[in-house]
């Protein structure tokens, strides 16, 4: 799959809504969930996979997890957030990548996974996104 630039820093409530709607998107869709079970399974003999597929299996690889810590870095850099741990130190974007997206799919895939009947909520509904969004801003927003 291919995935757009990022949106341009300086606001990051609309960038982190539209690459968190995306990622929503792509891990709610039907197969997902059945895909990162066959990935589970052959991954001991195969680990090459989870760099392929690039989906919430691997949340810390793929275009869609670089393409989020870029756009995170243009943030960081355009003073807009501060990626600071909660005793004050520097994190990288690659952990806040992993903190945003983590939230998103514990609601879309994550029950997929261990529930055969369970099914996503739609992804269009912003709910879910928005508070990730709102976590995300609450938490490393400079206020600039």
């Amino acid at each position: 799959m291919e995935y757009a630039e990022p949106p341009p820093p300086c606001d990051p409530r609309y960038g982190l809504d539209h690459i968190g709607r995306d990622y929503a998107c792509l891990v709610a869709r039907p197969g997902t969930a059945a895909l990162c079970r066959l990935i589970i399974t052959e991954l001991p003999q195969m680990p090459e996979l989870a760099d392929i597929v690039g989906t919430g299996f691997a949340i810390d690889r793929g275009p869609f997890f670089d393409r989020l810590r870029d756009y995170l870095d243009a943030e960081a850099q355009a003073g807009t957030l501060d990626f600071r741990s909660a005793d004050g130190q520097p994190q990288p974007a690659s952990a806040v990548a992993e903190q945003f997206l983590g939230m998103i799919c514990a609601q879309f895939l994550w029950p997929q996974l261990v529930r055969t009947d369970f099914v996503p909520p739609n992804p269009t509904d912003a709910a879910i996104v928005d508070e990730a969004v709102a976590l995300m801003i609450s938490r490393y927003s400079t206020g600039s």
